[in-house]
């Protein structure tokens, strides 16, 4: 097995050109035990190996300070991270807004005009944007038949149906940023830009920050899968953690308005556990449903029971994690290529943070 494991305190230390800092020549380059032990980093490393995950990798304050291959998998592996993709449209919604594409309290069938025909579509004229982003929009799921559709976009026009009252309760699924992206695609449009959503993050988010992604699955007619398509390694996807840290700012470059990208952050749905395109460690937060939830009286929410309610995650399939701490300014990521595994968010966080 190839294997590399680096404390990075020890041992010289690479940097990802990911940190805010001008002056990259007289940067004091953190030691771990200025976050985290050597004990809690190699701690829960060992937990991911044990739990078929296949990298950790931490970065604070724009440096790596941990890095950890295990179970075959080595820094150029890239897993499938699965729903964990949906982080990324947390900073495009941000952007689209600064750029005046979107408004959050626009209704979305101003766009998707089909959805003004109430007999074909009835209730969907009442979606606003602002209902994708919280999840709340009351379009039904339908996650098998989605999987299997040669169009997906198309699909998630035609076919979902209302199942409750726009901003009434969170459900969880694709349904939304697929909707997203027919919206943002015709956005674009209107505005003269021929970009797919995902030329859209990559010209104006991932070039910008040195992300280069291994690959993106698509649906038989071409349209990136918005919720789930991404495929890249620990090194390449901690640049967007990192940049998302550092609220939009890269390398001295405002590229996303601080206040803005803050806002994505803010639990303004019907679940306090999901902000806007991103899960969020709130008290009372909870996952897929209201049982899944931290357990009565916790200090923190699903991720990490004890506190940090500030967490954001972009949460995938097989537990493939990314993990925003910004009071410690610090990105922590775990990947695995196995479809599932037995994985616990509060189980690996502890080793780190109690």
């Amino acid at each position: 097995m190839k294997k590399h494991f680096f404390i990075l305190s020890m041992i010289s230390l690479f940097t990802i050109g990911c940190s805010n800092n001008d002056d990259n020549d007289k940067e004091t380059v953190p030691e771990a035990e200025d976050t985290f032990t050597t004990e809690q980093l190699s701690d829960a490393a060992n937990y991911s190996k044990e739990k078929g995950g296949s990298a950790v990798l931490v970065m604070t304050d724009g440096s790596v300070i941990f890095e950890d291959y295990h179970n075959g998998a080595d820094q150029d592996t890239a897993p499938h991270i699965y729903s964990a993709t949906k982080l990324y449209w947390s900073a495009v919604a941000a952007l689209a807004k600064q750029q005046g594409l979107i408004d959050y309290e626009e209704h979305v069938s101003n766009t998707i005009t089909e959805w003004q025909d109430t007999g074909l579509h009835p209730g969907k004229n009442k979606i606003k944007i602002k209902h994708l982003l919280t999840l709340s929009s009351g379009l039904s799921q339908n996650f098998l038949t989605l999987s299997d559709e040669s169009d997906r976009y198309q699909y998630a026009i035609d076919e979902l149906k209302m199942v409750s009252t726009p901003g009434e309760k969170f459900s969880y699924g694709p349904s939304n940023y697929y909707i997203f992206g027919v919206l943002l695609e015709r956005k674009l449009q209107e505005k003269g830009i021929s970009q797919n959503p995902l030329e859209y993050l990559e010209s104006e988010i991932f070039d910008k920050i040195g992300l280069e992604y291994d690959s993106w699955s698509h649906d038989e007619a071409g349209n990136p899968n918005i919720p789930n398509g991404c495929h890249l390694t620990p090194r390449n996807w901690v640049k967007f953690g990192q940049f998302m840290i550092d609220k939009g700012n890269y390398n001295g470059t405002q590229i996303i308005e601080t206040s803005l990208l803050e806002n994505m952050f803010v639990a303004t749905g019907p679940n306090p556990g999901h902000g806007n395109f991103c899960w969020l460690n709130n008290v009372n937060g909870y996952g897929l449903n209201p049982l899944d939830a931290a357990p009565d009286g916790s200090s923190g929410g699903i991720m990490y029971y004890h506190g940090y309610t500030e967490i954001i995650g972009g949460l995938g399939s097989g537990k493939n994690r990314m993990y925003l701490i910004p009071s410690l300014k610090t990105v922590i990521i775990r990947q695995t290529t196995l479809d599932e595994d037995t994985f616990e968010d509060h189980e690996f966080l502890e080793f780190l943070l109690n």
